[in-house]
């Protein structure tokens, strides 16, 4: 075989090489460009079932609220943890805006017997399943809820509400019953606590599952 035949079937192996190179870049860009692609956030609302929603927002690019946008595959449930006398859903509103520019720890809803306060938008990430910024976790992917267990407040109210809000969101961004994840799954961390605690877990799904029934 001549040289220059040997250096044209070079070239051409180099050649194709680069190609199948900028094809698989570009597949892989692709492929995360889709499964990274915001779900549009729902419309709006100022109630769920008659329960008031009370929005007000972290302010965005903070510790707390870097707006990240992101695809929703999961509704996280919390509890609080937060035993003290008044802790409701208000408080830990004015805890979130307080802490914005200090901690890299939030959420999206918090829910007591009464309202739901509503902090972070649902397509964006916030900090409060624990495993950092796993492509696939409860931070990227998850709406995170956490519910007040202060003692003046009505903790199986408090259950229905968010069993509600949960139901509302389901339905709001098309995903299963199998969507509804506890903290726990994502950092092992026992929570939400009472309800692990008591055996209720599976109660409260199937107290989701009712009302996306009967919606």
């Amino acid at each position: 075989m001549s040289r220059k035949i040997r250096i044209r079937k070079g070239r051409m192996a180099i050649f194709l090489l680069v190609i199948a190179t900028l094809a698989a870049a570009i597949s892989m860009n692709v492929y995360f460009y889709i499964i990274n692609q915001p779900t549009e956030l729902r419309e709006a609302v100022s109630e769920v079932e008659g329960i008031p929603v009370i929005t007000d927002f972290i302010p965005v690019e903070t510790k707390e609220r870097p707006g990240q946008k992101r695809r929703i595959q999961y509704i996280v449930i919390h509890e609080t943890g937060n035993p003290g006398r008044n802790a409701d859903a208000a408080s830990h509103n004015n805890y979130l805006h307080e802490e914005a520019e200090n901690q890299q720890k939030s959420w999206h809803y918090t829910v007591d017997a009464n309202e739901i306060y509503y902090h972070i938008p649902d397509n964006e990430i916030a900090f409060h399943a624990g495993d950092g910024l796993d492509k696939d976790g409860g931070n990227v992917r998850g709406i995170g809820i956490e519910m007040c267990i202060n003692p003046e407040n009505d903790f199986e109210q408090t259950l229905i509400n968010t069993a509600k809000l949960t139901a509302m969101l389901l339905t709001a961004y098309d995903l299963e019953i199998d969507s509804v994840k506890k903290h726990e799954d994502f950092s092992g961390k026992h929570c939400p606590d009472l309800l692990l605690s008591t055996g209720r877990w599976d109660e409260f799904v199937g107290m989701v599952r009712l009302e996306l029934k009967t919606e």
